[in-house]
């Protein structure tokens, strides 16, 4: 019998397919942080197209666009991103951002900045790119990010961000599927276009894994391979979803 889990609402449902996402429930995958759930979004297909990323990015930099000149939100100077996925919402959110401070008559400011982290070999990020620290220091920065789930990449931005002398004034993202907040962030500002908390297990209290449910080893579908390399021989056996 398996276990009993959160579906995702309709209405978020009905959001993710419009923008051409694929959504898969009642399976059982490994995350990127290594905890295991019954479901995935994966938000590739909207990475080529335009339209959609703009409709995003537009959702993305809300609540950092002028509301007058009396606004407490923080002026944006730079959006950084980790390498690769949220690269193209953090280019078009700067793009955004931008245009609506030069449509602001009372502000008159450089144009907003886009810089990305690289991951690097020992599995952190870094800004590498000629110039990129460099931008952010003495700089507000809003993070982007595409997909938000244990949120180790977005703590790799943020690190790297302080430690060029940022100032961190947010997180952006377009999907949070790991229920975390600007406390777990440690961020003054958290914002997501969709927001769902998915359930997710420790490897080790994983119920799919007690009820050998297969394991999805699709590789733009999790981390499944890798626990199909360093367990052969787990009973549930492994399977694929995509073609």
């Amino acid at each position: 019998m398996m276990t009993a889990q959160t579906s995702i609402p309709s209405s978020v449902l009905e959001m993710l397919n419009g923008y051409g996402c694929l959504v898969f429930e009642g399976e059982h995958f490994v995350y990127k942080s290594g905890k295991h759930g019954h479901a995935y979004i994966n938000v590739d297909p909207m990475l080529y197209q335009p339209r959609a990323i703009q409709s995003i990015a537009r959702k993305l930099a809300a609540s950092y666009r002028p509301a007058g000149p009396r606004s407490t939100i923080p002026i944006v100077h730079v959006v950084a991103t980790p390498a690769v996925g949220a690269i193209p919402f953090g280019q078009e959110t700067a793009i955004q951002l931008d245009r609506s401070y030069s449509q602001t008559s009372w502000l008159h400011k450089p144009e907003v900045l886009h810089v990305f982290a690289d991951k690097t070999a020992n599995g952190g990020f870094a800004l590498e790119r000629t110039g990129f620290a460099a931008v952010c220091e003495g700089k507000n920065v809003l993070v982007v990010e595409d997909v938000l789930n244990s949120g180790t990449s977005t703590a790799g931005v943020i690190a790297c961000v302080r430690a060029a002398g940022g100032t961190v004034v947010g997180v952006s993202c377009a999907v949070s599927r790991g229920g975390l907040t600007a406390v777990d962030l440690d961020i003054p500002h958290f914002d997501a276009v969709i927001d769902i908390n998915m359930l997710q297990y420790e490897a080790d209290d994983c119920p799919y894994c007690a009820e050998d449910r297969p394991m999805v080893v699709d590789a733009s579908l999790g981390k499944g391979s890798g626990f199909q390399a360093m367990y052969p021989d787990y009973p549930g056996g492994f399977k694929t979803l995509l073609s």
